[in-house]
């Protein structure tokens, strides 16, 4: 029985998809040790899932830790969830006492319907950020495929409030920079990063801090995560941040 197919069969995970992220990540083991690809046969092998974050969607586990990285603070907060998809921003947004989250997403039937039916939830599907105004709320978390990230900033541009943002760089390079949708080189990530973090501070936000995040992208891509806070001045410059993560 292939080791994607054991993990759901024996209830250690929900979907097989949800075992192969696991697998990838390292989070299961087979004999003791970390097994490597989802087609592997399981006969009589120990297996164990290591203790992980179970959000809804990969993006809560990121979020996750960009909340100690960061110092955030959601308690009765009223946040905006752009690009919600499946909610894993919401949801640990909402774990962390966020009293209202307003998610967004161009797609549809993404979101989990745990999310879905709590009354602090209030979704908005088939619907481009780009053409809506932003309800009145003190933080923003942009988590966006498929379009530059600073195309919502400009729609964004008088928001005063919090945003966290991940900063995609298969997304901000050009299709003829990247092969198989990863983005490798080095010198490309500080070029991108440099041109991300600029067009945001013209825009007049106070970039406050800039990580790596802690959970890449699902085809191995690292992104980033970037802290804006329209209340504080930022102490830091652009290229100190680049190069502490880098």
């Amino acid at each position: 029985m292939r080791l994607d197919v054991y993990l759901v069969s024996h209830d250690m995970v929900s979907t097989r998809s949800k075992a192969s992220d696991l697998i990838k990540r390292g989070f299961v083991l087979v004999d003791g040790k970390k097994a490597s690809k989802s087609g592997i046969d399981i006969t009589h092998q120990k297996v164990e899932v290591l203790q992980h974050l179970d959000f809804v969607g990969r993006a809560g586990e990121k979020l996750y830790h960009a909340i100690e990285r960061f110092g955030l603070i959601f308690e009765d907060k009223i946040v905006v969830d752009i690009g919600a998809s499946t909610g894993g921003f919401t949801e640990c947004a909402l774990n962390h006492d966020a009293q209202k989250v307003y998610t967004y997403d161009v797609g549809r039937d993404q979101l989990a319907d745990k999310l879905r039916q709590d009354q602090r939830v209030i979704v908005s599907e088939g619907t481009n950020i780009l053409d809506v105004d932003i309800p009145s709320c003190d933080m923003i978390l942009i988590d966006v495929s498929f379009i530059s990230i600073t195309k919502i900033f400009y729609h964004l541009r008088d928001f005063q409030g919090e945003i966290v943002a991940l900063i995609k760089p298969q997304f901000e390079a050009g299709k003829k920079m990247i092969k198989q949708g990863v983005v490798k080189d080095k010198k490309l990530h500080k070029t991108i990063l440099e041109a991300t973090l600029r067009s945001i501070d013209l825009l007049g936000f106070q970039i406050i801090d800039l990580e790596k995040s802690e959970i890449k992208g699902k085809k191995g891509n690292q992104e980033y995560m970037i802290y804006i806070d329209g209340q504080r001045k930022s102490s830091k410059n652009i290229e100190d941040m680049i190069g502490a993560v880098l």
